[in-house]
């Protein structure tokens, strides 16, 4: 139920209906919000509310609107481009999600069988970032402090952390989905965003994400210039890196793959991933939709698989990161294939080359 109210919320957010009646309703609490919001931001920039230092270099990730905007990927890209040129780079993540999100303790993430303690997001990084130390926690100052003194890093990634001010960033870098961008450009709970447009601001570098074809478009990039003439733009695309067979971790490709399949995921914005699928000409039966983070049950998998049952399904796919939320019960699914996706620079490669070189920074 928790699924299908969120999905039919995202719908009106990201819908250009302005004469509908509930988000007429919701207008006095986003503009609240907003407000809040903004003075919260205003107080951390007059050093009324203190902000700590990190002590490395360090690159804020994140958004302006609530999850499923391709977080993820951007910082695994980012962190492999980083390592490549000699950097020990530490991840660190709330771990939202996770069983122990709420005990602010900071855990390094160092196994992949473990996404229920450390959350999905950190451990699917963990996982296609060899060399990266992550760590999960609310507490990010006591992360960082810990991934310099463990593990000796001198540059830090923060995921999701446009909107946590605690730490001073050096760099802030804000994803946004080319097309979608803002939705209907309200607050919560009106709209999708996080904070006003007017963050913006603050922000360093724009990384453009898409599963669509697009390309560099300078009248975009106007639009976002009216709130900060500085700002630098990275454009991207999400790829399919492979197919996994889950059952022997084997990569399939997409034209070995006969008869019907089903689909299931319990991720912000799925469309995305049936999208891709259906690129690869692998077009789901039937879709099964689950809330973002979504911990999967007992009662989940008898669903999923009863479901491929009545379709005749021969494959049933999922995301790489529903895998990770909790292998010891998605596991239990037969041929079940995982989607690795990744991301390829499609424009801005001389940014994101300067982003990998701290000391060239302003």
């Amino acid at each position: 139920m928790k699924g299908k109210i969120s999905k039919k919320i995202e719908a009106l957010h990201f819908s250009n209906d302005k004469d509908n009646i509930t988000l007429k309703m919701l207008k006095p609490a986003a503009y609240l919000y907003g407000e809040l919001s903004r003075i919260r931001r205003e107080l951390y920039r007059k050093k009324i509310l203190k902000s700590h230092g990190s002590g490395c270099y360090t690159i804020a990730v994140g958004n302006l609107t609530y999850g499923g905007t391709g977080k993820t990927p951007v910082v695994i890209n980012l962190a492999e481009h980083l390592i490549k040129r000699g950097y020990r780079v530490g991840v660190i993540h709330s771990g939202y999600g996770s069983q122990y999100y709420r005990s602010r303790k900071s855990r390094q993430v160092e196994d992949s069988d473990s996404g229920y303690v450390f959350g999905d997001e950190a451990t699917e990084i963990f996982v296609r970032v060899k060399d990266a130390f992550v760590y999960s926690s609310r507490n990010r100052v006591e992360a960082i402090e810990r991934a310099i003194k463990d593990a000796g890093i001198n540059v830090c990634i923060l995921d999701d952390a446009f909107q946590h001010l605690k730490v001073s960033s050096d760099l802030n870098v804000v994803v946004v989905d080319f097309f979608d961008r803002f939705g209907n450009g309200e607050c919560l709970p009106a709209g999708p965003l996080r904070e006003p447009l007017s963050a913006i601001k603050e922000a360093d570098i724009i990384w453009f994400v898409s599963h669509k074809d697009y390309k560099v478009d300078h009248d975009v990039e106007a639009s976002f210039l009216k709130y900060n003439q500085n700002l630098r733009f990275i454009y991207s695309k999400f790829r399919v890196d492979s197919i996994i067979r889950y059952e022997d971790g084997e990569s399939i490709e997409p034209d070995h793959i006969n008869g019907n399949i089903i689909s299931f995921s319990g991720i912000g914005r799925e469309e995305r991933f049936t999208d891709i699928l259906k690129s690869l000409n692998l077009k789901p039966v039937t879709h099964i939709s689950f809330g973002d983070h979504h911990r999967y049950t007992e009662r989940d998998i008898e669903r999923i698989r009863d479901t491929a049952h009545m379709s005749g399904a021969e494959f049933i796919f999922t995301t790489e990161k529903d895998i990770l939320r909790d292998r010891s019960i998605v596991k239990k699914l037969k041929n079940l294939c995982v989607l690795r996706i990744g991301i390829d620079i499609i424009g801005g490669d001389q940014e994101l080359e300067r982003i990998c070189e701290p000391s060239t920074q302003d």
